[in-house]
């Protein structure tokens, strides 16, 4: 089994894991899916794969990790533990609820060889080029619609990018599609300050803002309630797991900058 990787084509670091939630599992499958067209591609081991697996993931709290960790054969595997009472050997130590971009970037720095980080992140930026990041509406770990909120008021939407043309630009757009109520924040201190006060039903947020991480915004939000309905991030894609942070954060989409005006009037359609 082979993928075409950023690299060409590679072969998968299978994945064998136990436990978690259905919510969970589908974020790992997602990211599984994710990673087939970048530099480290990772898949779920089964019993059909043609390899042994290379990491065996444990959710500690989980029933099936006293088997999983009485199966001597999976002595010689890295293993990953989620949770509490890891057991000494463990390759790595997560907490939980697991941060699925912190297990990445572990496997990365394991798997990736050495010799070929510099070519891989340079293929990386070359392949995110034309990459934009659309999340099915089908993840249990999406926010939930908002309850209780007026029409008029779940119709507002937040732009906060520090670019004033590209606000501007977003303005129109959404104008177009029918969602005329639209404030802005030029930094992350504004948008904190807007979400305080209001409720929205669509936020825009880009990753260049200059006060503040904007993952340290998007971490604000997801703490916030009633949940945005509806998140898109914007951004000049790095990496792959940029994409994959964002989902994580409860995005539906990532797109990157330029913005595909044809693309974005789609997705704002179907708000």
């Amino acid at each position: 089994m082979t993928f075409m990787g950023a690299l060409g084509a590679v072969k998968p670091i299978f994945i064998k894991y136990y436990g978690f939630s259905d919510a969970e599992r589908h974020a790992l499958h997602t990211l599984f899916r994710l990673s087939e067209s970048h530099r480290v591609v990772y898949a779920p081991w089964t019993a059909e794969s043609p390899e042994a697996p290379h990491v065996v993931l444990i959710d500690g709290d989980s029933w099936e990790a006293t088997l999983a960790l009485a199966n001597p054969l999976h002595d010689s595997f890295k293993l990953a533990w989620v949770g509490a009472g890891a057991p000494a050997g463990a390759w790595r130590v997560f907490a939980s609820p697991v941060k699925w971009s912190a297990l990445i970037e572990a496997m990365d720095e394991a798997f990736l060889p050495v010799t070929a980080t510099a070519l891989s992140l340079h293929l990386d930026l070359a392949h995110d080029a034309d990459l934009d990041v659309h999340f099915d509406g089908n993840d249990d770990t999406a926010p939930m619609a908002l309850k209780g909120v007026s029409p008029a008021a779940a119709r507002r939407v937040l732009v906060v990018d520090a670019g004033r043309d590209e606000r501007l630009y977003l303005r129109a757009k959404l104008s177009s599609a029918g969602l005329h109520e639209v404030d802005e924040a030029a930094s992350g201190a504004e948008a904190l300050e807007l979400l305080r006060g209001s409720v929205y039903q669509l936020v825009i947020v880009d990753l260049g803002l200059t006060d503040m991480d904007s993952w340290q915004l998007l971490k604000a939000m997801d703490g916030m309630r009633p949940k945005t309905p509806h998140l898109f991030v914007t951004g000049s894609m790095q990496s792959w797991g940029q994409g994959a942070r964002a989902w994580l954060s409860g995005a539906e989409v990532y797109l990157k900058k330029p913005l595909d005006p044809e693309k974005l009037k789609i997705l704002l359609q179907n708000i």
